[in-house]
């Protein structure tokens, strides 16, 4: 049976691992031509066992915070697929140390802002163009429950999440007349290697995270990407600027 995704170019940033990497599994099984980029070059393993499995996919190395980057990538997926992406999932992003706000450098909080939102807006630019010229398209770009309410210790990381939301909602209502849907995932916090980073810096962070949990638990990957799936999908046809939290309940407390 085709998936919902059959005959469609899927473009996804931050895709080598966690929640992008689940991304790239899910649209895969909906049968999704996949352009996947990555600064970290695993991403190659993560297209390779995707062809393995009969897909059509390929890495490049993508930083998003070069625009000559992304263009390239959009242009290797026209090549390959022979259309320009029907949906992107801007996931790719960093958090940044656990901090007291005065204390990052102003190049550590502009690499967090430049990768999360300017990252996001790079991506929207190098494939709404294509988009508003066919007439469809979807983007989901990945915040965070971070983009919703506020969390101390990483400032530049939550006003980052913050922007993405407000990024999504503003290009969800310029594009709407041209059928292109424009969303938002925020995850709480995942099993990922960013929980696992914040977790060394801070001991008791993780049980910390567990106590605020109206579920108990953590998410893991998939979960996320499932949402993200959702968003892109036809199912999600009256869906837009909207901001999805895939936290457990915790932006409901």
């Amino acid at each position: 049976m085709a998936g919902i995704f059959s005959g469609k170019t899927v473009l996804i940033t931050g895709a080598s691992a966690g929640i992008g990497r689940a991304m790239a599994e899910g649209a895969a099984r909906e049968g999704a031509s996949l352009a996947l980029g990555d600064i970290a070059e695993t991403g190659e393993e993560v297209a390779a066992a995707l062809r393995a499995k009969g897909a059509k996919a390929f890495f490049m190395r993508t930083d998003v915070r070069r625009k000559s980057d992304i263009d390239a990538l959009v242009a290797r997926a026209k090549s390959e697929f022979g259309a320009s992406p029907h949906i992107a999932f801007a996931n790719a992003g960093i958090e940044g140390r656990l901090a007291a706000p005065w204390e990052p450098t102003e190049e550590d909080v502009l690499r967090v802002i430049d990768t999360n939102v300017v990252g996001a807006w790079r991506t929207m630019a190098a494939v709404l163009p294509a988009m508003v010229e066919r007439g469809e398209g979807a983007i989901v770009a990945t915040a965070s429950v971070a983009g919703l309410v506020g969390a101390g210790g990483l400032a530049a990381y939550v006003a980052s999440k913050h922007g993405v939301v407000g990024l999504v909602k503003s290009v969800a209502i310029d594009v709407a007349k041209s059928g292109i849907r424009v969303n938002a995932l925020c995850p709480g916090m995942i099993e990922t290697a960013m929980v696992d980073r914040l977790a060394d810096d801070m001991p008791g962070f993780r049980e910390a995270l567990l106590a605020l949990k109206p579920m108990g638990r953590l998410g893991v990957p998939s979960e996320a990407a499932e949402a993200a799936i959702w968003l892109a999908s036809p199912a999600a046809s009256f869906v837009t600027g909207h901001a999805l939290a895939v936290d457990g309940g915790y932006a409901a407390q």
